[in-house]
């Protein structure tokens, strides 16, 4: 059991790739929708220092930890996303830290074949006195049986 959780996880971090908007488009067109999980109530860590926007796909609570922390607050909804890492994974995407109010969210996550094609919008605001790092995740079912999937994110 932990050899194929381990042999996926390779498959699924190894076919994590950029692409192009034709690329997306061509892929869209036969798509469907699959079910996802918004990341909520996470923070990320501050000591990450980017540089440059990351696109992530985290298959285990050790690689998520590194980047994210976990942010509750009170009232309804205020826990943190639930990870089942045994039957679930995380696609996120990371601006560097900016002093520009930034908000992130999915739009939809889509499966072609063995792509998945995790589209996501970005609005800016004014600028602050503060700064944030913006972030943008959700939380996915691994598929059931062990297979190369092929990752795409697109800003729309």
């Amino acid at each position: 059991m932990k050899r194929t959780i381990l042999m996926l996880t390779l498959i699924l971090a190894l076919a994590t790739s950029c692409s192009t908007y034709k690329e997306i488009k061509n892929l869209e067109k036969d798509a469907y929708a699959i079910a996802y999980t918004p990341l909520n109530n996470f923070y990320v860590r501050n000591d990450l220092n980017l540089t440059k926007q990351q696109n992530l796909t985290i298959n285990s609570r050790e690689q998520f930890e590194s980047y994210f922390g976990y942010a509750a607050v009170m009232g309804t909804n205020g826990q943190p996303t639930d990870i089942n890492w045994n039957k679930q994974y995380v696609l996120a995407v990371i601006m560097p830290e900016t002093t520009r109010s930034t908000y992130m969210e999915p739009v939809s996550v889509l499966q072609s074949g063995n792509n998945i094609i995790f589209n996501y919008s970005v609005k800016k605001g004014q600028n602050n006195s503060y700064s944030l790092i913006p972030f943008v995740g959700v939380v996915l079912d691994r598929p059931t049986e062990a297979q190369q999937v092929q990752f795409y994110f697109n800003q729309k």
